[in-house]
Formats: structure tokens, C-alpha cells, sequence
């Protein structure tokens, strides 16, 4: 910054009186008003300062406040949504600026540009403040409209077949909550025995095989991941839950804690998987039904299944945490259109879908209430592609997207990310 000239200086040159020397200045710095606020959000920008000051001696300028400016991409949409918040366009003459964020959902951050999710609807302020090498500090903020609409998914891409002679009736489907990057997948009936399979997310590479100590398949129809009997940790849930003839006089749901699996191991794996729990489910009444949907609620831990039936009518049957053997409880009865082929709950719990061949829906949930209460809301369509024999559906790890597979020989995999 430019230094004045002291002004006893400037006087003595002069050939008039001196007039009385002017003492410091204090000014309040104005706020500057950044961009225009995007499209359903409402933007403010204030500049929050220390006054400018003076040095009493040579009457010199010592700093000037920030300015704080702050955007949003997208301005909203429907929960849940991924939004990015920017600071980069702040700016101060003499220096670099720190970033603190307030984003309205209880979370706070730091630096010039924040990715975040709002995954429940509401009115969320968002404060950006920034500060000076001099401590002086101006402010940004706005409001995002997360709305309880349907939420939009892309086209389903493909990142590869799951192309494994062993694998031919892929009939679950849930990503890795312990390897992100990890899918794990499991036959409908297995000629070589109880196992899963885990595959590359990102390009469908086969990663290898666990047998599932001490289990046996009837018939294998979802997978789900949940909560672990350890604290912290995470199990798979395998559900052999199949009964086209409606006949078995139980079901089994298998728990194993989740194995770790390296990504960057050159060969596929192929070990046990001790430690296998068999829960053992019966119906009301000593019923019998067809299912192939599992849901295991993330924040809850409570099991549902859900069962298949050709008008579309189907029943969710559920036990509550702690597991344990026994009998189901009917909990909701819900409309899926056709034949109920596989489902899943996403990793906050917020979000429960169920597909069939030829379509699937969404229900979103209050965590405060049990899982099958999401089936007395409304639901939304998702978008699928045609699957000769699609019977898995499996959010994505970090619930903007879910993948989908089909029954058959070497099945593409597809990804629907959120938009």
C-alpha cells in the first residue's frame, strides 16, 4: 500500500499557516454486494470490519476490510442433493483470506470452495466468512431451498460386465461400507457353495471370492450391508429368502462382519469367511411366502423383507434390533406395480428403494420412525434400462446414486448418479 506524506512535511513546504493536525480517522468499511444469488437462493453480502485507521503519525492508511462473495451450484433442488458452495471470488488488496463456513444443517467447513450434501428438505442459511492477515473479516450468506420433490438420477452408465464364469445369477447387489470402491454381488443358487463376490466399482474388475463358513444355499436372493454386532463395524446380510413354491417353513438372513478387501491386489482372492450367524425368520401364522428384497436399516439396524408377488401388492415383514431368530412381523403393505426382485436402503437411511424388472421407486423416510413406515409416503419412479433379468439394486456408498445388475452371463453393471 502506499505510504502519505506526513503532513508536517506537507505544511513546512508550504508559505501559509499550518492549520492544527488532523487526529485519526475511524471509518466503517461498506459491504460490498457480491454476484447476482443464483436462482432460488436468496444472496446477501456484508462486510463485518474493524475501522479503517490512520497511523497518528504520518497519517498513513493501514488496511482496507475484505470483501466476501459466495455462490452456490446448484441453487437448490430436491434432498438429497449435492451442492457446491464457492468463496473463490472474496477477495482483499493486501493479502490472502481464511475461509470459515456455516451451512446451515449443523455442519461447518474451511477453505474457498465446499462440496456438501443436504439430504433432508429445508430452508438452510449459509454464512461464509472471511478474514484478513489483519483480522478484519466481511460475510457472505444465503438461503438454499431443499425440497421433499422427487429426486432426479441420470442415465444408468455402465463401468463393465461382471464378467466371471462363476457368476451367472447376480441376485444382490450393495456396495462396500468398510473398502469404498467395493461391490459385493452373490448368485441366486451357487453349484459351488455360499459365497459372495466383490467387484471393482469403478470398472467392474473381479476382486475374488469368500465362502461363507458353515452357511448353505437354498436360495440366495439379496444383499444388504448394515450395522455391526462389533461397535463401528459392518456386516453383510445375506438373504436366502427364495420360495417360489411357497412352501419353506423359514427363511434364513446370514451375518458375517464385512471383510476388507485391497483394490490394488493383483490377484482375486478366494478365503473363508468364518464367523457366519444364521438368523432364522418365520412368518405369522406359519405362512410362507416368495421374497427377494432384504432391507437392513443403517440407523437402526431393524431387517425387512419384502415379498414378491405377481399382482404387485406386496408385504413388508420385519424384525427389530437387536437380531435375533424368530418371527417376522408384518409392518406395511405397499404397491410396487409388478414383481418385487431387490431393494435397498441408502447409508444414512433417508432413502428406501425397491425395483422390480421392469421399474423402480423410492420412498423417503423420517429416521425417527421405523423403516417399513417409509412405505406409507408417497413414492417416486427411478429410472432403470432393461435388464434381461434384473433382480439387484444397491445405493451408492455415498447415497448419490445406486447401481443395478441382471440375472445371466457376464451382466453389465449400471450406475445411475444423482443429477
Amino acid at each position: 500500500m502506499t505510504r502519505a506524506r506526513p503532513f508536517a512535511v506537507l505544511c513546512a513546504l508550504s508559505l501559509g499557516a499550518c492549520p492544527a493536525e488532523p487526529g485519526p480517522q475511524t471509518s466503517s468499511a461498506g459491504g460490498s454486494t457480491g454476484a447476482p444469488a443464483p436462482t432460488g437462493a436468496a444472496a446477501s453480502t456484508t462486510t463485518t470490519a474493524a475501522p479503517t485507521t490512520t497511523s497518528a503519525s504520518t497519517g498513513a492508511q493501514v488496511d482496507q476490510p475484505p470483501t466476501a462473495e459466495l455462490s452456490a451450484d446448484p441453487p437448490g433442488g430436491a434432498a438429497p442433493v449435492p451442492i457446491h458452495l464457492s468463496g473463490a471470488a472474496s477477495s482483499d488488496p493486501e493479502g490472502p483470506l481464511t475461509y470459515a463456513w456455516e451451512l446451515g444443517d449443523g455442519a461447518v467447513a474451511d477453505g474457498p470452495e465446499v462440496d456438501h450434501v443436504y439430504a433432508e428438505p429445508g430452508t438452510y442459511p449459509v454464512t461464509l466468512t472471511v478474514t484478513d492477515t489483519h483480522g478484519q473479516t466481511a460475510k457472505a450468506s444465503l438461503d438454499l431451498a431443499i425440497s421433499a420433490d422427487c429426486p432426479t438420477f441420470a442415465s444408468g452408465k455402465s463401468p463393465g460386465a461382471l464378467a466371471l464364469p462363476a457368476l451367472n445369477e447376480a441376485s444382490g447387489l450393495a456396495p462396500s461400507r468398510r473398502t469404498p470402491g467395493v461391490l459385493w454381488t452373490h448368485n441366486d443358487s451357487d453349484p459351488d457353495g455360499p459365497r459372495v463376490y466383490a467387484f471393482a466399482a469403478a470398472d467392474a474388475r473381479y476382486l475374488g471370492r469368500w465362502s461363507l463358513t458353515g452357511a448353505t444355499v437354498t436360495d440366495w436372493e439379496d444383499l444388504a450391508l448394515g450395522p455391526g454386532k462389533r461397535p463401528g463395524g459392518h456386516d453383510l446380510y445375506v438373504g436366502d429368502i427364495g420360495d417360489n413354491n411357497a412352501v419353506r417353513p423359514d427363511i434364513t438372513v446370514y451375518r458375517v462382519a464385512e471383510p476388507a478387501v485391497d483394490l490394488a491386489r493383483p490377484q482375486p482372492v478366494d478365503a473363508a469367511l468364518p464367523g457366519v450367524e444364521a438368523l432364522v425368520f418365520t412368518y405369522p401364522q406359519g405362512q410362507a411366502h416368495d421374497a427377494e428384497t432384504l432391507l437392513v436399516d443403517p440407523a437402526r439396524g431393524d431387517l425387512c423383507v419384502v415379498t414378491k408377488r405377481l399382482d404387485g401388492l406386496s408385504e413388508a415383514y420385519c424384525a427389530a434390533a437387536p437380531l435375533a431368530s424368530g418371527a417376522l412381523t408384518l409392518a406395511a403393505s405397499l404397491d410396487v406395480g409388478s414383481l418385487a426382485t431387490g431393494g435397498s436402503v441408502s447409508p444414512d437411511g433417508r432413502l428406501v428403494a425397491i425395483r422390480t424388472y421392469f421399474d423402480a421407486r423410492v420412498w423417503r423416510r423420517d429416521l425417527a420412525d421405523p423403516l417399513a413406515a417409509a412405505f406409507t409416503g408417497p413414492s417416486c419412479t427411478l429410472p432403470l434400462v432393461f435388464e434381461m433379468q434384473g433382480e439387484a439394486l444397491g445405493f451408492a456408498a455415498d447415497g448419490l446414486g445406486y447401481y443395478t445388475v441382471s440375472e445371466g452371463q457376464d451382466p453389465p453393471l449400471h450406475l445411475f448418479r444423482r443429477q
